[in-house]
């Protein structure tokens, strides 16, 4: 049994996928197995998987063919097939740094073992820029998902047992929002552990699916990914009592990423929704970046 699982779900990233696998392979700390589901793939993905199984005979790599259901039904099928203690997940276009497992680890040793825990990143354009840095995330501070996701699920670590009861929702119309309607269930039950050193990049590209979107469709899935968790009555008692504040919080998400595709229309109207409901969000960070957007 390996210490961690990382499960990495694909759908059509051929041009990406050798170069983040490679990264793992690259780890100081070898105590893994890699399991990728294609979800779909209609191009040359599972071709390059064979390759890369061919050339790596030394490591558990294992991959799946799914007819295409999504990022949460991917990750889900994954989970089932993990033997880790810790699963961990990847997205097909990104990268680890040598230092994930290893720093992960050591992390979890340090903080006895918690079911929850969430390593830091950085968001990098494809010619290494870095963009943001997300490492300043506090200990069981249930609060920061209230004002939207930080958490990307490349710096998850979960307890294989004692989360093997829950799972991402595969509703495809949540597709886009399933991590963050799980982490608010995950966080709710077991809280959160951090570390601060940054062990893993997002590559910021224009493929991206995050940008590629219909408004109508990232307005429902947005309410629809809140809906899903707040029927789990944990999760209800925690966050039920923010529904009105997170829902403000969803319009700025919204006014973002319209205003990051150059909506920008339709950016200012989700930007008008989030100041009626919080006028003082006119003195966060976030509201600057949505401006920067709408101006430039």
């Amino acid at each position: 049994m390996p210490f961690f699982s990382i499960i990495i779900p694909t759908y059509n990233r051929a041009e990406f996928l050798s170069k983040t696998i490679s990264t793992i392979f690259s780890q100081s700390f070898q105590d893994f197995e890699i399991i990728v589901v294609d979800d779909g793939s209609k191009d040359d993905t599972v071709t390059i998987l064979e390759n890369i199984k061919i050339a790596h005979q030394n490591f558990a790599f294992y991959y799946y063919s799914q007819t295409n259901a999504e990022r949460g039904a991917a990750r889900n099928f994954g989970i089932d097939k993990a033997t880790g203690k810790y699963i961990t997940f990847l997205d097909s276009d990104d990268i680890l740094y040598p230092d994930y497992f290893e720093n992960a680890f050591q992390t979890l040793k340090e903080q006895n073992f918690p079911t929850f825990l969430h390593t830091a990143y950085e968001i990098k354009t494809v010619d290494n820029q870095v963009l943001y840095k997300i490492n300043r995330l506090k200990n069981d501070d249930y609060k920061m998902l209230i004002e939207g996701n930080p958490l990307s699920c490349m710096g998850w670590f979960l307890d294989n047992e004692k989360t093997k009861n829950f799972r991402f929702p595969e509703d495809r119309n949540i597709a886009g929002s399933e991590d963050w309607a799980f982490a608010l269930i995950l966080v709710a039950h077991f809280g959160i552990k951090i570390s601060h050193t940054i062990t893993a990049a997002l590559i910021h590209h224009e493929a991206r699916s995050v940008l590629n979107f219909n408004e109508e469709q990232l307005e429902t899935r947005t309410k629809l990914a809140l809906e899903y968790a707040l029927k789990d009555e944990k999760t209800n008692e925690v966050y039920g009592k923010h529904k009105v504040k997170i829902i403000a919080y969803l319009n700025a998400y919204i006014a973002l990423h319209l205003a990051l595709s150059n909506h920008k229309k339709q950016a200012r109207k989700y930007l008008f929704r989030t100041l009626r409901a919080n006028p003082f969000f006119c003195f966060e960070r976030r509201f600057l970046a949505i401006i920067k957007h709408l101006i430039f």
